[in-house]
């Protein structure tokens, strides 16, 4: 029988905060069942020692491992950086690449200590240390938008990304865009990222009761089949804004503009999103609903007549998946790969073009014939995404990064695992 192999999980993400990190953290640990204790153990490195919400979902060859890593040392790593055009002009330099030190935490002592052999860096911002490890940049937005970050975070994301992408063992990225992107910018190699799209986070398929209908829509003020849904957080590439002006455009041709529900963390933008829906009078068109737990959500899922995507720029998206496992429709953006991700199963729309949006909106909320169509399509999309599917083929991944031998069954669930 085949050496136990311990792997620690970077958890350190925080449900609301994280967005979509800490949705796919919580998913992925809750379906560690399906690699058995004969084969691995799991150590979820967590700031603090508490984190009940890991312990409640964790399975039993799972620990919580809290790692200060602000105490540990410092030292100096180097790494050749990518030319990209942010690289050039924020580093002064002009060719395809050029050596380039920084500075880390060390975690390779605690991690060695407690028997750790492979670490899954599910962050962007991940821990240093000599371990072999998978690293997800999840995507390259500061690239494509670098006007929705300072210069501070622009710098920071440039090097780190590049750091973490260079020194992994494995760069896993959710889908074929995303790798033909990492490999054109940082020039990592194709057969270093293996393409693993994450199933929908929210797993839970209980059917609604009927207290819970009446208090969710008490709550936040509902009618059942009454608003479309957008769960993301109030960043401002979530396009938020562009929903809000579709909206106005609706009604100043004398058309229905439906409630739109917002669901995710409120952050500073979200109040640009507010006031430009006061601006345009749009106000009773939007409800804010903040983080909301995840039973709460998966009620929305039921109760929406659709769902709304507008994103700018996405690895492949959560809500999409979770939309379609729940035979909700969906009219999203043509961003990145969600074309891809959605194959037929969604209403596509030009994120920037408020017009196209208020067409999209007005198709999903008036034609049941459509919705009917594109739920039918969604749910054989994401019938093949499972969490099983994505955690026994990360469970290969973690063999591989760890030097362990592949079996022909390994190597053929990598190969024939779905992709986007």
């Amino acid at each position: 029988m085949a050496e136990q192999l311990h792997v620690a999980i970077d958890a350190r993400a925080s449900l609301g905060a994280a967005g979509g990190v800490a949705e796919v953290t919580r998913s992925l640990v809750t379906h560690l069942h399906h690699l058995p204790a004969d084969d691995f153990r799991f150590s979820l490195i967590v700031n603090a020692g508490a984190r009940d919400d890991l312990r409640a979902i964790m399975p039993d060859h799972c620990d919580l491992l809290p790692l200060d890593t602000n105490s540990r040392p410092m030292r100096e790593r180097e790494f050749r950086l990518a030319g990209t055009p942010l690289a050039k002009r924020k580093f002064n330099f002009q060719d395809e690449t050029t050596n380039f030190r920084i500075r880390f935490h060390d975690a390779t002592g605690p991690l060695r200590a407690a028997g750790v052999e492979v670490v899954h860096a599910l962050s962007q911002f991940a821990i240093d240390s000599d371990l072999p490890f998978l690293y997800h940049p999840h995507d390259l937005q500061h690239l494509h938008l670098p006007q929705f970050f300072s210069e501070e975070e622009l710098e920071q994301r440039e090097v780190e990304y590049q750091y973490f992408c260079n020194s992994a063992t494995l760069v896993p990225v959710a889908s074929h865009w995303i790798a033909n992107d990492v490999h054109r910018q940082y020039r990592v190699p194709f057969e270093k990222m293996p393409i693993i799209p994450f199933a929908p986070p929210a797993a839970d398929r209980t059917p609604p009761t009927p207290a819970e209908v009446r208090a969710i829509c008490d709550r936040l003020r509902l009618q059942p089949d009454g608003f479309l849904l957008y769960p993301a957080a109030g960043w401002e590439h979530k396009n938020h804004i562009q929903l809000v002006e579709a909206a106005a455009l609706l009604r100043a041709q004398g058309l229905e503009a439906p409630l739109m529900v917002f669901t995710g963390a409120f952050v500073p933008f979200s109040l640009r999103v507010l006031e430009r829906a006061a601006e345009l009078n749009v106000t009773d068109c939007i409800r804010w609903a903040g983080y909301i737990d995840h039973r709460d959500l998966v009620l929305l899922y039921h109760l929406a007549r659709g769902v709304l995507v507008p994103t700018k720029f996405e690895a492949t998206s959560c809500p999409i998946y979770e939309a379609f496992a729940f035979g909700c429709p969906v009219a999203c953006s043509t961003a990145t790969s969600l074309p891809a991700q959605t194959a037929g199963g969604a209403l596509l729309f030009d994120p920037d073009s408020s017009g196209d949006i208020a067409i999209a909106i007005f198709k999903l909320w008036s034609e049941a014939s459509l919705r009917d169509q594109l739920a039918a399509r969604g749910r054989e999309v994401v019938a093949e995404h499972t969490w099983e599917s994505v955690v026994r083929r990360f469970g290969v991944l973690y063999r591989k990064a760890a030097g362990r031998p592949l079996s022909k069954a390994d190597e053929t669930l990598l190969a024939t695992g779905p992709t986007v």
